[in-house]
């Protein structure tokens, strides 16, 4: 069934729990990450001073066996070009000044007097260890690492399990939307397999793939579609025989009246007139029962020519004209059932001609009526309208009589559906449905 224009699409499962995977994943990295940051910030630091006094204990041995690199400026003589993560220098306790110091060293000392622990410089940016020369107590060795880079390593560390959280998350995400759909398309299936259900036509029951949270739903449809069955088939039993036990005495009572009309007063006629003609609605109602409920709302397929099956019904003194350009293909008693219902609802506008159509619009069969009665006021077709299409025949809707409400629900058992056009004066009514070669050809 079509969602009904107007109305929010409502939010779907597949999409909320995709949304809600996503956001998962995110949550996750984010909060993987400081885990991360916290948890190992510390044994990164561990890590790094470890690396620090080792790397200082080398320089250390080096400058003890080979005294002039401590005393004679810098250890190279040329800069190269790459990346210096620890820098050194050998500071003069007692002036405080570099006597030697690598290439990206700063030129004043990073530490004035020896440490026996690694420690932050005064100003915050280095963290250096210390290591005095015993062969010269005046000097000492210092070995740093910035903090830039401490804090780049630290950032890295947690950069990469981040994007290694979010890539997992991700690709979490992508596998479930994929075991998602796989999961849903049986409810999907469900869906579509209730769209077509007829409960009348047990073959038609939908089949759901075997899962336990579906095999409730199917049994319910399965129930509920048993007892609506039942329901109609005891309403269509109930109103067929309903108006044949009516037929008779209602064509009895336009008899009655007949000769009532003849033998009363002139004073009382027109009220013997009007009681006449609503037994002669009446039976006519009865007459378009009987069609309907005689086929069932199943259409039989057949050509039908207009205008024998219009000479076959007894109407009122109305001009009815008829074009048939084009083969009808229908239920001969659903089509007279609607076509009766019609007319009597012209002739109660005060119509005084009626012209029933058939034509074929592209792969339609078009059946038209238009009379020239008193109509209807625009706003007040287009709430037809709208009841049509909306297929809202009860209390509350525009509808107040049999003749649409039938006309539609043989249009609709045919395929097609209604329509109101516009007219000049009085009203038109279509009824629309595929004609038969595009139905076999489908």
């Amino acid at each position: 069934m079509l969602m009904r224009s107007g109305k929010a699409k409502p939010p779907s499962i597949r999409g909320r729990l995709v949304q809600s995977l996503l956001w998962i994943s995110i949550v996750f990295g984010l909060l993987t990450s400081v885990v991360v940051w916290y948890v190992i910030a510390h044994e990164m630091g561990e890590l790094m001073d470890q690396e620090l006094r080792e790397a200082a204990e080398i320089f250390h041995s080096v400058m003890a066996i080979q005294p002039d690199l401590a005393t004679h400026g810098q250890s190279a003589t040329k800069h190269f070009s790459y990346e210096e993560h620890l820098v050194w220098q050998v500071v003069d306790a007692p002036s405080g000044r570099v006597k030697s110091r690598s290439h990206k060293a700063p030129e004043r000392a990073l530490q004035t007097t020896p440490t026996e622990a690694i420690a932050w410089t005064q100003d915050g940016q280095w963290r250096a260890f210390t290591s005095v020369f015993s062969q010269r107590p005046g000097q000492f060795l210092v070995v740093a690492q910035s903090r830039t880079e401490r804090d780049e390593a630290h950032a890295e560390v947690v950069g990469y399990t981040l994007m290694a959280a979010l890539s997992m998350g991700l690709l979490s995400a992508l596998l479930m939307n994929w075991r998602i759909r796989q999961e849903l398309d049986p409810l999907a299936a469900l869906g579509q397999g209730v769209q077509h259900y007829d409960p009348l036509r047990p073959d038609t029951a939908p089949k759901a793939v075997p899962r336990q949270e579906l095999l409730p739903i199917e049994q319910a449809i399965g129930d509920l579609g048993h007892r609506l069955a039942q329901r109609i088939i005891s309403e269509r039993a109930f109103t067929s025989h309903a108006a044949h036990a009516l037929r008779t005495p209602v064509a009895g009572i336009d008899v009655q009246l007949a000769l009532a009309i003849k033998e009363a007063p002139e004073s009382i006629r027109p009220r013997l007139v009007r009681a006449r003609d609503a037994a002669g609605r009446l039976g006519r109602v009865m007459q378009a029962l009987l069609m309907v409920f005689r086929s069932g709302m199943e259409p039989q397929r057949q050509d039908v020519d207009l205008r024998q099956l219009i000479d076959a019904l007894v109407f009122h003194d109305m001009v009815i004209s008829i074009h048939q350009a084009t083969p009808v293909n229908a239920d001969p008693d659903l089509l007279a059932a609607a076509l009766l219902n019609l007319l009597d609802n012209s002739h109660r506008f005060n119509a005084h001609h009626v012209t029933i159509t058939a034509l074929q619009e592209g792969p339609d069969t078009v059946l038209r009526v238009q009379d020239d009665g008193d109509g209807c006021q625009p706003h007040t077709k287009a709430r037809l309208q709208q009841s049509l299409q909306q297929q809202a025949y009860g209390e509350g809707s525009a509808m107040r009589g049999l003749g649409l409400v039938l006309a539609d629900l043989v249009a609709r058992a045919h395929g097609g559906h209604t329509v109101l056009p516009d007219s000049a004066s009085g009203f038109g009514i279509e009824l629309r449905w595929p004609a038969a070669t595009t139905r076999s050809a489908g």
